[in-house]
């Protein structure tokens, strides 16, 4: 298959009339994709070829008997695709018919490129506030990243994008576009990190060259129906946070053991995640957790500035032998 053909991955699971939205969409792109591969991570009751008729586009169904969760669903995809860039879609959002056309020629006019992330304009009945947190999130990640002054339509970044990811990930860099074959060299989807998107999208920072089409050509449903964007989970996100930071901080140590500013880049944001996770327990009045994980961010990356932290959990009337 020529290496502009396009394969457009979709993980599905208990969702067939949003998947017939999001299939409707496919169809209707400019530039049609080469073919669709539909995922079934597990839905009950399947999802049946007859649902996924995209008048001669062709269509591949996979399935998973047990769900595995959206990330596992794409690396199956991925491993069967055949076109020479790779598009995904989650089963609840919508392309804009503009979205392959460009994605593929921003990666055919720059042939440097091995990923073109896509901008993202949102509808549902949370889009105004989530739009609206969405601009300012890629307001401060362009100013990290030196391209705050850019109105281009194909924003191509240098290395100052792993710092600014480190600090947000911006819903559109988790819409990547990507060459097929740079996808093993960047790496696949992680099952087992909540904010694989995320992960996913330091990783093509750090390990691809990497660009960014702002036009929100990628429509995201914001209905309140993700999972991981709940409240309650607001501690399991942190913690994925220092996860994803601490395991990429000890690839950085492998890959580059001579890049000291990008060893350092990572050793300060895995200190901001520790930091934040002692204020965390310290404000649940988890004295003990808090104060360890206060040490071991000065451990990664000292600064006097959270002294001030340090002296209210210390004077944090609880029981310290209970850990509490």
């Amino acid at each position: 298959m020529p290496a502009t053909a396009i394969s457009v991955v979709i993980p599905t699971h208990n969702r067939p009339e949003l998947l017939a939205e999001a299939l409707a969409s496919v169809a209707a792109q400019s530039l049609p994709p080469a073919e669709v591969i539909v995922v079934d991570d597990a839905s009950d009751p399947p999802v049946s070829p007859r649902q996924l008729d995209l008048g001669g586009i062709p269509v591949k169904l996979l399935r998973h008997d047990q769900a595995r969760g959206g990330a596992a669903a794409k690396n199956t995809g991925v491993a069967a695709a055949t076109g020479g860039l790779l598009a995904f879609l989650d089963d609840d959002d919508l392309y804009a018919p503009g979205y392959l056309a460009a994605a593929a020629a921003a990666l055919a006019g720059h042939p440097e490129l091995d990923v073109v992330f896509m901008g993202v304009d949102w509808f549902g009945r949370n889009a105004e506030a989530s739009g609206r947190n969405y601009r300012e999130a890629m307001a401060r990640t362009l100013a990290a990243a030196g391209r705050a002054d850019s109105d281009a339509p194909l924003i191509r970044f240098d290395r100052g994008l792993v710092a600014a990811l480190l600090e947000r990930v911006p819903m559109a860099f988790q819409r990547p576009v990507v060459r097929r074959e740079a996808f093993p060299r960047i790496g696949p989807y992680e099952p087992h990190c909540l904010l694989w998107d995320c992960d996913w999208a330091l990783r093509a920072a750090l390990d691809g060259r990497a660009g960014l089409c702002p036009a929100g050509l990628y429509r995201q449903r914001s209905e309140g129906q993700g999972y991981s964007s709940r409240p309650e989970r607001w501690e399991e996100q942190m913690l994925s946070v220092l996860e994803i930071r601490q395991r990429l901080g000890a690839l950085v140590r492998q890959r580059h053991p001579d890049d000291r500013p990008l060893r350092q880049l990572f050793d300060r944001a895995i200190a901001r995640s520790w930091f934040d996770l002692a204020y965390h327990h310290r404000r649940h009045g988890r004295t003990r957790e808090a104060l360890a994980a206060w040490l071991r961010s000065q451990r990664h990356a000292p600064d006097p500035r959270r002294l001030g932290l340090l002296l209210r959990i210390l004077a944090t009337p609880t029981g310290w032998l209970k850990g509490r």
